[in-house]
């Protein structure tokens, strides 16, 4: 799952993710998608020891922490902020359970719906409202695979 979560980070715009624990094969992965997809120069991919010493270090220079959560405030009563908050932005997405040391040091717990879902389905939605649908645009210098988008078949184009 955390794949999945790194790959729409970088899909919908996310500058990088911290990735506690090591996973030399996931981050190799995720190194390759970068060098065929670009973002290398964008999006950054780092392995820490300590999640909680992040969100420490990210409080002390002024950003924001927001927790997605599905037991958070709900997102849509949350938009009007969305213009206020604070960047940089740290967003942490938990697994199962996540420690309640990370809902009390959140700026804002956030919920994407209080149901239970996949935290890639809630980082997509977030990011989205995030970026207002402009990061489904965005593309990279770098890379050496792009899609050009058709109404029916597939084209895709490669370079270096």
């Amino acid at each position: 799952m955390t794949t999945h979560v790194i790959l729409v980070a970088r899909a919908f715009g996310a500058k990088g993710v911290y990735i506690e624990g090591k996973d030399e094969k996931m981050v190799k992965s995720i190194l390759k998608v970068i060098d065929s997809w670009g973002g290398s120069s964008y999006f950054l991919v780092k392995e820490i020891e300590n999640g909680k010493s992040i969100v420490n270090e990210w409080k002390e220079k002024g950003g924001t922490i927001i927790h997605l959560t599905m037991y958070g405030i709900n997102i849509n009563d949350f938009q009007d902020r969305f213009e206020k908050i604070k960047y940089p932005l740290l967003i942490i997405v938990g697994a199962e359970k996540v420690e309640g040391w990370y809902y009390h040091n959140a700026d804002y717990n956030i919920a994407i719906g209080n149901q239970p879902h996949s935290e890639v389905a809630a980082l997509a939605i977030f990011l989205d409202r995030i970026y207002k649908g402009r990061e489904l645009y965005m593309e990279f210098e770098d890379a050496k695979i792009k899609i050009l988008p058709q109404k029916a078949g597939k084209k895709v184009i490669r370079s270096g």
